[in-house]
């Protein structure tokens, strides 16, 4: 971090300069990412360092907005042009279908999971949407992101959202034949791309974002006999398919979320953090303890925090 820190230092003076507001720092591996706000317009800067690649900026959200043409005036002034980092691919297919999930370590709301088929040319679109990994990227960019990719992919993705009632029921029952967390995040990427392979020829593979190093997702289909290239790596959101699944996961998470703060007359948070348990008080005062698994997922420690 103390590598990009006159960087940082220069690039918060000067959108003070130009009445940008940077309402949250965000830490990333090997940068920072600065939350920014001109008016009723939003924008993402993240600063990275390498010892390969030096300082690199990329800037995220809406294009042609005027937040989005001072940014690119302000990171001008750093380097030559705007470094778009398109990272590497780590497979050589031309077909394939990226998996990730949503909702895993949050309190309140479902388990989303969801898929995304590209080839190569959509791989070039993905990018230059802008399309990356969903923690890089705040509600406002994802919502918009997600609408794009409805939009202008159809047909290209699936998904599973399991809303709390069901995902208690579903737990339990797993965990009465010892099974966790993550046996069913291993049985709902299975349903989603079992369904996606029944509707299409087989791609040349699939890249899952690894959850867990027991191969569970690989034995279920193995059980089923289903020839797949199923490959499960961490990280996996540096791939534009894994990327564009977790924003339409994401994307799912944030609607189910704001759906149960209307129902409820309550603000959910996401998270498992102490707001959260201050949430869960309230919803517990309100509406009664035996109604918390209808909008949580019980077995987290927040529950006996709560109750």
């Amino acid at each position: 971090m103390k590598a990009i820190e006159p960087v940082v230092a220069d690039i918060l003076g000067k959108l003070a300069q130009c009445g940008i507001q940077v309402y949250e720092q965000v830490p990333l591996q090997y940068g920072l990412q600065l939350r920014l706000i001109l008016e009723d317009e939003k924008a993402v800067l993240n600063i990275y360092h390498s010892a390969k690649k030096g300082i690199s900026l990329v800037i995220g959200g809406k294009t042609d907005t005027q937040l989005r043409r001072m940014l690119q005036e302000i990171v001008g002034e750093h380097v030559s042009q705007q470094v778009v980092q398109v990272p590497e691919s780590k497979h050589s297919w031309e077909d394939w279908i990226g998996s990730d999930e949503s909702g895993k370590g949050d309190y309140f709301g479902p388990l989303v999971v969801c898929s995304f088929r590209a080839d190569k040319e959509a791989e070039k679109r993905l990018w230059a949407m802008g399309v990356m990994d969903s923690k890089l990227l705040n509600d406002h960019q994802i919502k918009d992101l997600a609408q794009r990719l409805y939009t202008e992919f159809p047909g290209c993705m699936n998904g599973i959202v399991l809303m709390p009632k069901t995902y208690n029921r579903i737990i339990e029952d797993m965990k009465r034949q010892g099974r966790n967390l993550n046996d069913l995040l291993a049985w709902q990427h299975f349903k989603v791309l079992e369904e996606m392979l029944k509707a299409t020829d087989a791609p040349d593979g699939i890249l899952v974002d690894q959850f867990t190093s027991r191969k569970t997702l690989s034995r279920l289909f193995q059980a089923k006999e289903l020839d797949v290239n199923l490959v499960e790596r961490p990280r996996s959101e540096s791939d534009a398919a894994v990327a564009a699944a977790s924003i339409l996961a994401r994307f799912q998470y944030i609607s189910a979320m704001a759906a149960m703060s209307r129902k409820w007359g309550i603000g959910f948070a996401p998270g498992a953090s102490a707001k959260v348990d201050r949430i869960a008080r309230q919803f517990v005062q309100k509406y009664g303890k035996e109604r918390l698994g209808e909008v949580a997922k019980l077995h987290f420690k927040n529950t006996s925090r709560v109750c």
